[in-house]
């Protein structure tokens, strides 16, 4: 997965979200939960699959989330104004090209409709 929508809050129930969400998590961290090792989360947090596509290809990462984000603006409104929903951010992972001046561009249309729904971009870097 190399780009995946984050959804998080201290008083976030994902159960009560979940049930009946057309929105199916890949992750579910209960606030309370054991996270790696003996670090308990401190929020809820529920991540959603958005694009399988390589690192090396962040053009069809853009493509798969403008298409999550249109398909299910109905359900990503409801997830936005869930009681503790506190942050809510599309994940994309991307190697690092090249060139020491590599820069990424995201298009209108993403952030148009990444922004109407109170959804944040977020760029994790790989070598």
């Amino acid at each position: 997965m190399t780009c995946e929508l984050n959804a998080s809050g201290p008083d976030f129930d994902v159960d009560a979200f979940l049930r009946g969400s057309s929105l199916k998590p890949t992750k579910v961290l209960r606030k309370g939960e054991l996270k790696i090792g003996k670090y308990v989360n401190d929020k809820a947090i529920i991540t959603i699959a958005v694009s399988d596509a390589d690192t090396e290809e962040p053009e069809l990462q853009i493509d798969d989330a403008i298409e999550l984000l249109e398909q299910n603006q109905q359900e990503l409104e409801r997830l936005r104004d869930f009681p503790g929903v506190v942050e809510i951010y599309l994940g994309f992972h991307i190697a690092e090209g090249a060139s020491r001046n590599q820069a990424d561009r995201f298009p209108a249309e993403l952030l148009r409709l990444s922004g109407n729904l109170g959804i944040g971009i977020e760029i994790y870097r790989y070598p």
